[in-house]
């Protein structure tokens, strides 16, 4: 069975493909099988990058929100259906201080 799920592409002569980290080390720094890691992707619980011969990347920002994934799934054995409601309050939360900071700049 394939499963499709969106990806950004990265060109080969990216700058950023030297700061990317692959599936394989992806899984390994965050404790996660990567087979997992390729169901939150079909998930849209994190974002991947793939490159022209289809190798799934990430960056810092997908590694660190594998980590909380991995933290909510192995410490707090949390569902699937609960991390991802968990991390979509994270995900409003993180707007909010963002749109909060803007208007405070406006103000200054």
């Amino acid at each position: 069975m394939t499963y499709c799920y969106q990806l950004t592409r990265i060109s080969r002569s990216s700058r950023f493909r030297e700061l990317m980290i692959d599936l394989n080390e992806a899984a390994e720094l965050s404790d996660l099988h990567p087979e997992m890691i390729e169901e939150f992707l079909r998930g849209s619980l994190i974002q991947g990058f793939k490159d022209s011969h289809g190798k799934i990347y990430f960056d810092q920002a997908g590694i660190s929100r594998l980590r909380k994934i991995a933290q909510l799934q192995q410490r707090e054995h949390a569902s699937l259906r609960t991390i991802r409601y968990i991390i979509g309050l994270l995900d409003c939360l993180d707007a909010r201080e963002q749109e909060l900071q803007t208007l405070r700049e406006l103000l200054r």
